[in-house]
């Protein structure tokens, strides 16, 4: 089983991919900051689309943005990100885990060693965060598929 870990925004997505239960790889797309953010959206579809192409991904694991509470503007950004994630997902299983679930896996953005050690190697310079809580969605659809309590394949 293959699963592509997001966590998205509208500036940086970290991403994490596990093969039968293993990191394969992980980093950060970020598209290009000058774009407006509808661009920065679309440019998001078209690398989820090739991701989830040559990955052959079963399953897709996000974190649900929190957002900067009462920024109306935020939350409706993030918002629009989910539905493209959601729209390139087509039929696939797409399992939403919140920040603190992340937080709880002993890998995020809080805990950027155990990312590193998980990793292999150095996170991402410039958004190693993005990419630490890519990690920890990964361990928590993981765990959760395990437990039986997600699918893994429609």
């Amino acid at each position: 089983m293959i699963l592509l870990a997001l966590d998205a925004s509208t500036t940086a997505i970290g991403y994490a991919i596990f093969k039968d239960g293993e990191l394969r790889y992980s980093g950060v797309y970020v598209p290009f900051k000058v774009l407006e953010w509808w661009e920065r959206i679309d440019c998001f579809g078209s690398w989820l689309y090739a991701t989830l192409s040559t990955s052959k991904a079963d399953a897709i694991g996000y974190e649900l943005a929190t957002g900067n509470r009462g920024n109306m503007h935020t939350n409706r950004l993030l918002g629009a990100v989910e539905y493209e994630a959601r729209r390139q997902a087509g039929d696939l299983p797409f399992h939403t885990v919140t920040a603190s679930q992340v937080k709880a896996s002993g890998c995020s953005k809080d805990s950027l060693a155990v990312a590193e050690q998980l990793k292999g190697e150095p996170l991402h310079t410039k958004c190693p965060g993005d990419e630490a809580d890519a990690i920890g969605v990964g361990l928590v659809v993981l765990g959760k598929i395990k437990a039986g309590e997600m699918e893994a394949r429609r």
